[in-house]
């Protein structure tokens, strides 16, 4: 009776294990099946359409400003009123600060007392006369005569400095351009003006150009020499002007004859012009030039007391004043800086990748954390040649110059969107459409795609141009309205992470964690 049950019993143990294998069997079959569904490809099929591409470098930097004018003390004095504050917006013609200097104001009444009494004794001396005769204060050769008969004297004096030239040693002199080393003071050289030639020594060279005196020969001032070396080599050529000229010169009254001409020699005293009218005499006419000098002295004088007033001389925020009342100034102390506020910079780093692609005049966007709301336009105007390394890379200043600041502050931390590159009416896909395949660029025809398979293999050759990461050009190897496959990540759940990475580590084994249960994998990329 005992042997019947344990029989029984052990048919129904065996029952049960085979109950349970068939049933692992089934389970384990059944994960094979979905972990090879799994492991298919799946595409989206992708018209190819032709678009505008843009390739954008970002960059960050701190608003700036475009010029940093430092304003000087004219003139030296102390600090009599401070009309403005550190930081203040000032325009240029603003009066930052006001200085005194008794120094000036006593300069000015010296030189004022000057000109009135100079004034009194040009009032006495107007009712004398000069000669009426204009003569030659020195023996020699009438080189120039600029005075016509019924000119005004002043006027010809204003406009060619004296009535006519002498020449009074038959020196002659022009100037060539010539490297200092190919001639010294001292070399001999020939002069040709015209077809004549004559010898020349050079007098002096300095900033590569070298003077040669010569022999006057009947030349007329302005006529063109060419000057050659010993051996006839051609050095250059100048015009020819007198080496030591004396002037002629007189004040007030017209022309009335003249009594030479050039080439004319004269003795010393010899008469040259006669004149006529209201003639200055002598001592008048040094007056004249004395009052004409004590005026620029007083315009200077002036000039600096008007200096005393400090102006912004450009518009912008003040830096660095700190002048305060009754504080010393001397002549060309730094007073303060003036930062410009609507001509405003942004200094960005630029990696030495994108670099190459960026070029003065690029469209450039900047934005604002501060100013939210508004996007600026902005223009490269300078790329730093020269690069300095950050981290075992290369960075290259690019500055831009923000046009519109309004709203815009110093300091304020900006945004920078740069185009560097930039294709319109180009074929356009997605940039995973692209499989590489030593080295060369392969996609998908959606007629291509073998459902069969595990992943279709790409056939369709392309070559490609610029990309922004997520499209790419496409310059041969498809026409617009071709149908490419890209291959899609799939997501998988739970259950499916864990068959795929062999049921859990039950007992019926399965691909472990580092195995790929499609046994193949798709490489896209650029």
């Amino acid at each position: 009776m005992n042997k019947k049950k344990k029989s029984k019993k052990k048919i129904i143990v065996l029952c049960v294990v085979v109950v349970i294998v068939v049933l692992a069997l089934l389970g384990f079959n059944n994960m094979r099946a979905n972990l090879a569904e799994m492991a298919k490809t799946t595409y989206d099929i992708v018209d190819v359409a032709k678009g505008t591409l843009e390739v954008k470098v970002k960059g960050a930097g701190t608003v700036e400003p475009m010029s940093d004018d430092t304003v000087f003390a004219d003139a030296a004095g102390i600090v009599k009123d401070v009309l403005f504050e550190d930081g203040d917006v000032v325009s240029a013609d603003d009066i930052i600060a006001v200085l005194e200097s008794d120094a000036l104001e006593s300069e000015k009444s010296s030189i004022e007392q000057q000109i009135d009494e100079l004034d009194m004794a040009i009032s006495s001396a107007r009712s004398t006369s000069g000669s009426k005769n204009v003569v030659s204060p020195i023996e020699g050769k009438v080189k120039a005569v600029y005075a016509k008969e019924g000119d005004l004297v002043d006027a010809v004096m204003e406009l060619y400095g004296s009535l006519a030239v002498v020449c009074p040693d038959e020196l002659m002199e022009t100037v060539v351009p010539c490297e200092e080393s190919v001639l010294a003071p001292g070399d001999a050289v020939n002069v040709t003006v015209g077809t004549q030639s004559v010898d020349g020594v050079v007098v002096s060279t300095s900033g590569g150009k070298a003077a040669v005196r010569f022999e006057d020969s009947d030349f007329m001032l302005g006529d063109s020499t060419v000057v050659t070396d010993t051996n006839s080599a051609d050095i250059g050529s100048g015009a020819i002007f007198v080496a030591n000229p004396v002037y002629i010169c007189a004040q007030g009254g017209t022309v009335d004859d003249i009594r030479v001409e050039v080439g004319d020699d004269v003795s010393r005293g010899g008469k040259l012009f006669t004149l006529e009218g209201e003639i200055l005499s002598s001592t008048l006419y040094s007056q004249l030039e004395q009052r004409k000098s004590l005026q620029e002295d007083l315009d200077d004088v002036l000039d600096d007391i008007n200096g005393l007033s400090v102006r912004a001389g450009a518009g912008g925020v003040v830096t660095g004043l700190s002048l305060k009342k009754g504080q010393p100034v001397q002549q060309g102390a730094a007073l303060f800086t003036v930062q410009s506020s609507n001509a405003v910079k942004i200094d960005v780093e630029i990696d030495e990748l994108d670099i190459a692609d960026i070029e003065l005049g690029d469209e450039v966007t900047v934005t604002f954390d501060a100013l939210s709301e508004k996007a600026y336009t902005a223009d490269i105007i300078k790329i730093n040649p020269v690069g300095a390394a950050q981290n075992n890379v290369t960075k290259y200043t690019v500055t831009l110059s923000l046009g519109d600041a309004q709203d815009v502050m110093l300091g304020m931390s900006a945004d920078v969107l740069i185009v560097s590159q930039r294709v319109d009416n180009v074929l356009l896909i997605p940039i995973e459409a692209i499989q590489v395949i030593n080295g060369e660029k392969f996609v998908v025809f959606e007629e291509d795609i073998d459902e069969d398979m595990i992943s279709t293999p790409a056939t369709h050759k392309v070559v490609t141009g610029i990309t922004d990461g997520v499209n790419i050009e496409v310059t041969q190897g498809l026409n617009e309205g071709d149908r490419v496959a890209v291959p899609q990540v799939k997501e998988m759940s739970l259950q499916e992470q864990m068959w795929s990475r062999g049921g859990n580590n039950s007992s019926f084994g399965g691909n472990s964690d580092n195995e790929d249960p499609s046994g193949s994998s798709a490489a896209v990329s650029q």
